[in-house]
């Protein structure tokens, strides 16, 4: 079990769980009765500066929304500044020629307005919704900080650190990772295969956006679309008063090579210990965005598993009771994009759930669907499609999906006859044509040392750490310690820490006390709030070696109890409410200097740290019941305020089965937790207190 500091995760995670029955059942919802429609009038027109305007007049509430897409989306990232096309638009607000980041907002949100911004791969989305009497000031605001913005320095810092705590964050999901690993093996070389890394998301300056803002911010890169309780004739004048003479400019042209192609179906498995589950990624490059085909396959990933109703969903989950829900779907993107299918399955059943998302695949391709089938997915198709066009906003997206992948409209306003269209014998054409079982990538990310083994006789399996490094199978045994213990720094100490998740919602206090006893320490943390946590250990005074643990939390409603002792390298415990919700014995040989998690802040304590220092050892994370590999990496060194006061900390990054998290800890030995950060759960704990 983690400390005090590393607890309140597992505490959060079942906090946000309760409720949620593991494996539960639901009934899906009835699909949409067949309605008559006629896709909704839109309008068209171009400025003499090339910018393209879609006006959709929709009145039926006193709201309009202005849509500007600009196509620079992080595809043309260059090579080693991912980040560039989100950092752009995510300062166009943050400052501009006459207002700062708090004018802009009271500008704006004073007329009851919101304003959005949206980098994807492929494009840029700015929007700004307000009540129709003020769209006067939607496109003021839109014009403004589109052109007028100016990337300050330290509203971009703001942003670096908040894109770095998004990037912890991915690194600690495993779905996140999962979908990083998948467009990494599928893309190659491609812009959709880039992820930004810390060390990306670092080199991007502003002189970068800046040039990046000039380029592609021009109006003969844009579409603005003009949605709600609008007039087009008014709309044409406005446009052209707001928007005619933006400048025109010669934007960057993304550079699309040629996705690798696949020859067989291989897995590569992301080794995450301890895992109680794996993450399945199961697929392969897709389709063109104006492939023919696109009616028919829509219809057969209905069948396939584009929602409860699909075979994917029905086999894995509703007939087997292995996963919340397995989908699949294929992207559509302005170059090629992906067919995927996707589960997260329980560590046990890792082998029959891949076995049987294979096996469906297989099917779609092999044999025929049924007329019943065929008919349901259709009458969901073409019966739900009114529900994606009842608002302003949602035509507009419609139509802007369609302007930007540069299909003719057409598609719209006959989509329900393409799906009618549809006939068994087209399914079976189509998906032979676009899926391949013979050449698939299987991404999973889990548990390697309980999944490998299983998983070589569905295909070969290549290894590596969860964020894409080669490990060989000699690596997931857990290891001993690569360096001595020394314990002598540490100290009695009485120290208390404030508690915040979601950065203003206050738990409580933490107090955490260290006590020599002989030849022993003896470690007790409490905290007492919106969560019940107690956690009691005691460990040696020369090598941390564990003598006795108890845990208790209590978290709506839900309890979690854990009991160890360890004799002669044995670890003997019980767990109640673990992280698979079942009640169990455990009994674990220890490696040598293997540590209890719990006891991690005091190793971290007596070590000597130092710029780049990094440092392994096994830890036994006593919630699971099973051991694990720590890795400890100092990444730099900051001068932190906290409420106890100021201090010179190193930043430290702990590398653990459940994720990453950030130690702020001071350079002074021993080195006490100053401040933690757990991205995963958007977890602050700060020193108030320090008695020593």
């Amino acid at each position: 079990m983690k400390s005090m500091k590393f607890i309140v995760l597992v505490a959060l995670a079942v906090a946000v769980s309760f409720g949620t029955a593991a494996w539960a059942k639901e009934s899906p919802p009835e699909p949409e009765p067949m309605k008559k429609l006629s896709f909704p009038k839109y309008k068209e027109f171009s400025l003499k500066n090339g910018l393209e305007v879609i006006v959709v007049e929709h009145s039926e509430q006193p709201v309009a929304s202005i849509w500007l897409a600009i196509r620079a989306g992080s595809a043309l990232d260059p090579n080693g500044k991912s980040s560039l096309a989100q950092y752009t638009a995510s300062l166009l607000n943050k400052g501009t020629s006459s207002h700062d980041s708090d004018a802009l907002a009271e500008w704006i949100e004073s007329k009851g307005g919101s304003f959005n911004v949206n980098a994807g791969d492929d494009y840029t989305v700015i929007t700004v919704s307000i009540l129709s009497e003020y769209v006067d000031t939607a496109y003021e605001y839109v014009a403004h900080v589109v052109r007028e913005a100016t990337f300050p320095e330290d509203e971009l810092e703001k942003e670096r650190k908040r894109v770095k705590t998004a990037l912890e964050l991915q690194l600690s999901d495993p779905n996140g990772m999962a979908d990083r690993h998948f467009k990494a093996v599928v893309y190659g070389h491609h812009p959709y295969a880039v992820q930004p890394t810390v060390e990306t998301v670092d080199a991007v300056m502003r002189d970068d956006i800046v040039a990046f803002h000039k380029r592609n911010y021009v109006a003969n890169n844009a579409v603005m679309f003009v949605v709600g309780d609008v007039k087009s004739k008014q709309a044409k004048k406005d446009a052209k008063k707001y928007f005619g003479d933006w400048a025109q400019g010669t934007p960057d042209q993304v550079e699309y090579p040629e996705p690798p192609e696949r020859t067989a179906v291989n897995i590569s498995l992301y080794h995450r210990p301890g895992s109680v589950q794996t993450n399945l990624y199961v697929g392969h490059l897709g389709m063109r965005p104006d492939d023919p085909d696109w009616a028919r396959v829509t219809v057969a990933n209905r069948i396939l598993g584009d929602g409860a109703t699909g075979r994917l969903f029905m086999t894995l989950r509703e007939e087997k009771g292995w996963t919340y829900g397995a989908y699949s779907d294929f992207d559509r993107s302005v170059d090629v994009g992906y067919f995927r299918a996707t589960a997260d399955v329980r560590t046990e059943v890792t082998d029959s759930a891949l076995t049987e998302i294979l096996y469906q695949i297989d099917r779609m391709v092999d044999s025929a669907v049924s007329e019943e089938e065929l008919a349901d997915a259709q009458s969901y198709l073409i019966g739900n499609f009114p529900t994606t066009i009842e608002t302003p906003n949602q035509i507009a997206r419609q139509i802007g999906r369609v302007k930007l992948l540069g299909l003719d409209k057409k598609q719209l306003e006959n989509y329900r006859k393409e799906i009618a269209k549809v006939t068994v014998d087209d399914i079976q054409i189509a998906m032979q044509k676009h899926l391949h079982p013979d050449r698939l990538a299987i991404i999973a990310v889990g548990d390697a040392v309980e999944v490998r083994e299983v998983l070589l006789p569905i295909a070969s399996v290549a290894l590596y750490d969860i964020e894409g490094n080669t490990l060989s199978p000699d690596e997931l045994s857990i290891q001993g310690t690569d360096f001595a213990f020394d314990s002598s720094p540490l100290k009695d100490l009485t120290a208390v820490y404030s508690v915040t998740v979601q950065d203003n919602m206050e738990l409580g206090d933490m107090k955490t006390t260290l006590t020599r006893d002989g030849d022993r320490f003896q470690a007790h943390s409490k905290l007492d709030g919106m969560i019940l946590i107690e956690e009691k250990m005691s460990f040696g005074a020369e090598k941390f070696e564990p003598y006795e643990y108890h845990f208790q939390m209590s978290a709506m409603g839900q309890e979690t109890k854990v009991e160890y002792s360890f004799v002669d390298g044995t670890a003997t415990g019980h767990i109640i409410g673990g992280p698979d919700g079942e009640s169990k014995d455990v009994t674990v040989e220890l490696v040598e200097g293997c540590v209890v998690s719990g006891a991690l802040e005091f190793v971290i304590a007596t070590l000597p740290l130092g710029e780049t220092r990094s440092y392994k050892f096994p830890s036994l994370d006593t919630q699971s019941g099973k051991m694990e590999n720590v890795r400890i990496t100092v990444e730099g060194e900051e001068d932190l305020l906290v409420p106890a006061g100021t201090f010179a900390t190193y930043k430290v990054r702990v590398k653990r089965a459940e994720g990453v998290q950030i130690l702020y800890v001071r350079k002074e030995l021993p080195h006490v937790i100053i401040k933690q950060e757990i991205p995963a759960q958007q977890l602050r704990i700060e020193l108030k207190s320090l008695e020593m």
